[in-house]
Parts: C-alpha cells; sequence; structure tokens
C-alpha cells in the first residue's frame, strides 16, 4: 500500500476493528467487484488495494 495513503490506512484499520468474520465478508464482496459502505468513495485502484491489504493481514490468522 502506497505508504502516504492516510485515507486507505483508517478505512483497513475500521474495518479490522469488526473482527474476522465480518473482514471475510468485506472481502468476498470487494472480490465480487462490489461496494460496502467504507469503500462506496474509492476508485477500483484504491478498492484493490484495500482488498489485498485485508487478504494479506487475515492470512497472517490463517497460518496460525
Amino acid at each position: 500500500m502506497p505508504p502516504n495513503n492516510q485515507k486507505l490506512q483508517d478505512i483497513i484499520e475500521q474495518l479490522c476493528t469488526t473482527g474476522c468474520d465480518r473482514v471475510n465478508e468485506v472481502i468476498e464482496i470487494l472480490e465480487r467487484q462490489e461496494s460496502i459502505k467504507e469503500t462506496s468513495e474509492l476508485n477500483e485502484q484504491e478498492c484493490t488495494i484495500v482488498l489485498l491489504e485485508l487478504k494479506a493481514i487475515m492470512a497472517v490468522y490463517e497460518q496460525e
């Protein structure tokens, strides 16, 4: 993720506070190229960045 993109970082952090089940739901939604409230104002590239970051975060939990 671009290190200077505080907007995306804030969205990712906010989503992570909702718990693993919700983050997995959001991943599925973003994979279908649909939007949720938190990502509704993002462009396609920004949504892709959020999706990839969420997947990377969840991959850590799946390894445990």
